[in-house]
């Protein structure tokens, strides 16, 4: 059975308002690489906790239309390795099409950066100047509407990618325009809690160091679009550590 817009709405709950129909999309560089490091058990929403990996010379970078007046330093955003646990869909509503925590990874990569971006931001003066990286200075006049909106423009440029144009497209941004996701854009205290351990920060070093034998190829993706574990084929020696996924957007 297909939901309608507002039963599936009504199901993720907290929704605020992005009008799809008047978003202009972007292009996707690079490619997204995440690393599982935790079951996320304790989580109602997402799938888990990743590590996000750029890759030197192929790092995930969105490009805005300039048609969506981004604001200044956030015309070209590009993610430096995080903490993401996907898209932070409820469990609950994971099992409708298009809503599970990796439908749209890219996206969900570039929106949960502006996050860790702006929570960062938001203890500055209260923690340590370089736990405040200039990437993240890029998103300082980010407003919680824009990242909504900027949601709306990584999903939409994927559709038109790759031909989709199901009912998440519509939701899933206005769920990330609601009181729960406010909250979290206006949360302090967090900045510390967010960056990688050395554990892995070693294992983005490792990653890093061996990008030659990361291959797009190595993504592997299930009924509705959830990854699954995945070695790439071109690993010439086994590896410390395993790569879920790499996500090609233009792919």
């Amino acid at each position: 059975m297909r939901l309608p817009v507002w039963a599936v709405s009504a199901l993720l709950c907290a929704c605020g308002h992005v009008d799809q129909t008047k978003v202009a999309p972007g292009e996707f560089e690079g490619q997204a690489v995440v690393v599982w490091v935790g079951s996320g058990a304790n989580s109602g929403y997402g799938d888990g906790s990743f590590i996000y990996v750029p890759i030197p010379g192929a790092e995930l970078s969105f490009v805005r239309n300039p048609k969506a007046n981004p604001s200044p330093g956030t015309e070209v955003i590009t993610p430096e390795a995080f903490y993401t646990d996907g898209g932070s869909v409820p469990r609950g509503a994971q099992n409708l099409p298009g809503f599970n925590a990796w439908a749209y990874g890219p996206a969900y990569v570039i929106h949960d950066w502006a996050f860790v971006a702006r929570k960062c931001l938001n203890d500055e003066g209260s923690v340590p100047d370089d736990l405040i990286t200039e990437e993240m200075r890029n998103i300082r006049n980010m407003t919680f509407a824009e990242s909504a909106y900027l949601m709306a423009e990584t999903i939409e440029t994927l559709a038109l990618e790759h031909g989709s144009d199901d009912v998440s497209k519509r939701v899933v941004p206005s769920f990330t325009a609601g009181a729960v996701t406010h909250a979290l854009w206006q949360k302090k205290g967090v900045c510390e809690d967010q960056h990688l351990s050395p554990e892995h920060r070693e294992i983005v070093d490792q990653i890093q160091a061996e990008r030659s034998t990361i291959a797009p190829e190595a993504l592997v993706l299930a009924p509705r679009g959830r990854a699954l574990p995945t070695v790439a084929p071109s690993v010439a020696t086994p590896l410390p550590y395993t790569v879920i996924s790499v996500i090609a957007p233009g792919g």
